[in-house]
């Protein structure tokens, strides 16, 4: 076996060196094209809207485009394996819900990406909560009600979800798993059919994020039993949340997030934290989350770290002890 010279060992540090430093270059030209945003959900809804909005803004403030490109499949797997799978180079970016980079990781026996290493966390965005209904005919009127109600009547409750695995039916989960109560989980494919059943009496009591149901609320036809955000919230003030109403440890919304491929350098990653927030901070875009359901967020990079671990450490004993499983 050959022996490494001190003049190889000089080259091959010297050819390191220069790859930083040509990295660095570049990271401080960035952007010199387009970017784009990747969104692993379908066009129009609020996370789709959230990211349009933050693009127009990126697209002033760095002299650039950014572009969305809405990759929906897999629960949003698909999206997100396309930005894990791309140069960390700052020209593909991700806009996405926590599922993607939290849920999936239990939800799914086998995954395209992981969460932890192959994705820059950038910053956190937006909250969406989470609003649990029932119909007006109902015999009870906020959580701690449905509480006394279920346990009385075990199985006899109906309550429709959204799919499998999202944000609205896991915080149905955590209610049975902190309070032992058991009620009849009815999931659909979307909120459109299980808003109609709900209304239409099929079922008792639904959950889906706070725009769905807010106008049937305001109407008398569902009344809001609680929400499942750590405060309330300004498009129902009135609405407790369940952790206020003896649920102890509940809080389970979903929330919005900014992230990039791994790899990418600190002086992309904190230009981009800086923008964000500062469009957070915009009186415009204060106006413009409350009709979407959204609460803004924010913070460092570290933050949104922290709040992607803290997600998979609250949702592994719930979705161990359902037994829910995304083949």
């Amino acid at each position: 076996m050959s022996m490494i010279t001190r003049r190889q060992i000089g080259g091959l540090a010297l050819g390191a060196g220069i790859a930083v430093a040509a990295r660095d270059v570049a990271a401080q030209a960035w952007p010199a094209r387009p970017v784009t945003i990747i969104v692993p959900w379908p066009a129009g809804g609020s996370t789709d809207v959230l990211a349009r909005s933050i693009a127009n803004y990126f697209t002033e403030k760095f002299g650039q485009s950014f572009v969305i490109d809405n990759r929906s499949g897999a629960n949003g797997n698909i999206g997100t394996a396309a930005v894990a799978r791309s140069a960390p180079d700052g020209y593909t970016l991700m806009v996405t819900t926590n599922g993607p980079i939290t849920n999936n990781t239990l939800l799914f026996k086998s995954m395209p990406y992981n969460p932890t290493t192959d994705l820059t966390p950038i910053a956190a965005l937006a909250e969406l909560p989470i609003v649990l209904a029932a119909r007006s005919q109902m015999p009870y009127s906020n959580v701690r009600e449905l509480i006394d109600y279920a346990k009385a009547n075990p199985d006899k409750v109906n309550c429709g979800t959204p799919p499998l695995g999202s944000a609205a039916h896991l915080a149905v989960e955590l209610l049975m798993y902190r309070t032992g109560i058991r009620l009849n989980i009815v999931p659909y494919r979307g909120s459109a059919p299980l808003t109609n059943d709900l209304l239409a009496g099929a079922v008792d009591m639904g959950i889906d994020l706070v725009t769905t149901y807010l106008p049937h609320i305001e109407n008398g036809t569902l009344k809001a039993l609680g929400v499942t955000s750590a405060a309330p919230i300004p498009q129902l003030p009135r609405t407790p949340p369940v952790q206020a109403q003896g649920v102890p440890d509940f809080q389970a919304t979903g929330w919005i997030s900014l992230l990039g491929p791994a790899h990418m350098p600190e002086v992309m990653i904190g230009a981009l934290n800086e923008a964000a927030n500062s469009y957070l901070a915009l009186d415009a875009t204060k106006a413009m989350l409350p009709p979407l359901g959204l609460t803004p967020l924010g913070g460092t990079p570290t933050d949104l770290t922290r709040r992607m671990a803290a997600e998979v450490a609250l949702w592994r004993p719930i979705i161990q002890a359902a037994g829910i499983s995304i083949d």
